[in-house]
C-alpha cells in the first residue's frame, strides 16, 4: 500500500483529492487487503506465506488509480471518492475474488462512482432539552459540529447535504433525511442515519451547560462554553475547546487542536498529526504529539507530562513547580518558563544538542548538554530531555544565558 498512498497524498497536494476523502480511500483499502490477509490465514493452521491474493488485490489498486489519476487530468474533477472507499470495503467482506473483480470494475468504470455535480442539500432544526446532568453525545461522520452552551432553550440545526449519482437520487435522500435523536435516563443522543453520500454540518444551541462527547471522522468540531467536560475522537479535523469546566479527553489522527479557558482536572490530549495550543488552562496536562508542536501557555497546575516524537515544544507556568513537570521530544527543541519560586529537582539533558538556561540553583551540576540540581528544597521535579533538539529553562522575567 505504500506506492497507493503516495499517490493518495499527491492527488491532496494536487488539489483533485481532499483531505478527508484521502484519509477514507486508505482506511478502506488497508481494510480489504487485511481482510484478504485473515481470509487466507484463516484457511490454514500454520502462519502461511503471503498470499497470492494480496498481490492481486495490489494490481487491482494499481490499474484503479491509473484509470482515477487519468479521468482527473483529463478534467473530470468530481469523482464521489467516498462510494469508490465504500465499495471496496463491500467487496472486501466477499473475499478475494470480489475484491480483485470489484476494484477491476471501478478501474473500468463498471461500477457507477457518482459525480459531485448531483447534489442536495437539506436544512432542519429541532428542540433541544438536556435536563440536569445528562451527557450530550453526538456522532457524526463527516462534517463540521460547532456545540455553544449556555443557551435558555436548545436546539440542533442540521444542514445535510446528499451527493448521489443522479438528480433524482439525490433529492430523494434529500427528501427522506431524519436526523436522529435518541434520550436516555443519562444522555442525549445525536447521530446520523445510515445514507451513502452524507455529510451534515450541526450547529447545537445546548440548555444550560454539561459534558459533550463527539465522535467524527472528518470536519472541525468547536466546544465552546458549555461549562463541563467533554470527550473527543476525531479522525481528521482541527478542534477547538473553550469554556469548559472539567475532565477533557481529546484523541484526534490529523488536525490542530486549541484549547483554551478551562478548568480541568485533567486535560488529557492524543495527537498523530497536528499542532497542540493550549492557553490559560487550570489543571494537569498530558499532551502527546507524533508529528507536531506542542504549546502551553499561561497555565498552572501540578502534574504536566508533554511528548513529541517531531516537534517542538514551548511549556509557560504561571504557578510554581512543586509537583511533576516530563517534558520529552525525539526530535525538537523544548523551552521552558516557570515562576523564580518553585520549589522541584531539576534535570536538563540532550544527546545531540545544548542545554541553557538562567536559574541558579542548589547543587548544580553543569555539561554542555547537561544540567543537574534543585530550585528550593526540591520538592516536586522539573524534567525535560531530548535526543536531538536545544533545551532552555528560564524563570519568568529573566533572560535566558547559555
Amino acid at each position: 500500500m505504500k506506492e497507493e498512498v503516495t499517490r493518495i497524498n499527491r492527488l491532496v497536494a494536487e488539489g483533485r483529492l481532499s483531505p478527508e476523502d484521502a484519509a477514507d480511500l486508505i482506511d478502506a483499502f488497508y481494510a480489504s487487503e487485511k481482510t484478504v490477509s485473515e481470509s487466507a490465514e484463516a484457511k490454514s493452521e500454520t502462519p502461511p506465506p503471503p498470499p497470492n491474493g494480496t498481490a492481486s488485490v495490489r494490481d487491482s489498486f494499481k490499474g484503479l488509480f491509473e484509470s482515477l489519476e487519468k479521468m482527473t487530468k483529463e478534467g473530470v474533477e468530481s469523482i464521489n471518492w467516498q462510494e469508490v472507499a465504500n465499495h471496496a470495503r463491500e467487496n472486501a467482506k466477499k473475499g478475494i475474488g470480489a475484491i480483485k473483480g470489484g476494484f477491476e470494475d471501478i478501474s473500468k468504470g463498471k461500477v457507477h462512482i457518482g459525480w459531485f455535480g448531483n447534489q442536495e442539500t437539506r436544512e432542519l432544526t429541532l428542540p433541544l432539552s438536556m435536563g440536569r446532568g445528562r451527557l450530550l453525545r453526538i456522532e457524526n461522520a463527516i462534517g463540521n459540529i460547532k456545540v455553544v452552551g449556555g443557551f435558555d432553550v436548545g436546539s440542533v440545526t442540521a444542514t445535510a447535504k446528499f451527493k448521489a449519482g443522479s438528480t433524482e437520487e439525490a433529492k430523494a435522500k434529500a427528501r427522506d433525511y431524519t436526523l436522529i435523536m435518541e434520550e436516555s435516563d443519562h444522555m442525549v443522543l445525536i447521530r446520523q442515519p445510515d445514507v451513502s453520500g452524507l455529510s451534515v454540518e450541526l450547529n447545537i444551541q445546548m440548555p444550560g451547560t454539561g459534558t459533550v462527547e463527539v465522535r467524527s471522522d472528518s470536519g472541525e468540531i468547536e466546544i465552546l462554553d458549555t461549562k463541563g467536560g467533554a470527550r473527543i475522537n476525531s479522525r481528521s479535523g482541527d478542534v477547538k475547546l473553550r469554556g469548559l469546566v472539567g475532565p477533557v479527553d481529546i484523541s484526534a489522527e490529523s488536525g490542530n487542536v486549541d484549547v483554551e479557558d478551562v478548568v480541568s482536572p485533567n486535560l488529557s490530549i492524543e495527537s498523530k498529526s497536528g499542532n497542540l495550543n493550549v492557553s490559560r488552562v487550570r489543571g494537569n496536562v498530558n499532551a502527546r504529539a507524533a508529528s507536531g508542536n506542542i504549546e502551553l501557555l499561561d497555565c498552572g497546575g501540578k502534574i504536566y507530562a508533554l511528548e513529541t516524537v517531531s516537534g517542538n515544544i514551548k511549556l509557560v507556568l504561571v504557578d510554581p513547580v512543586n509537583g511533576s513537570v516530563s517534558v520529552r521530544t525525539v526530535s525538537g527543541n523544548s523551552e521552558v518558563t516557570a515562576p523564580e519560586d518553585s520549589d522541584c529537582r531539576v534535570s536538563l539533558s540532550t544527546l545531540r544538542g545544548s542545554v541553557s538556561s538562567n536559574i541558579g540553583i542548589r547543587d548544580e551540576a553543569r555539561t554542555a548538554s547537561r544540567l543537574t540540581g534543585r530550585l528550593g528544597e526540591g520538592t516536586g521535579t522539573l524534567d525535560i530531555s531530548a535526543v536531538t533538539g536545544e533545551i532552555s529553562l528560564a524563570l519568568i522575567g529573566t533572560p535566558v544565558t547559555a
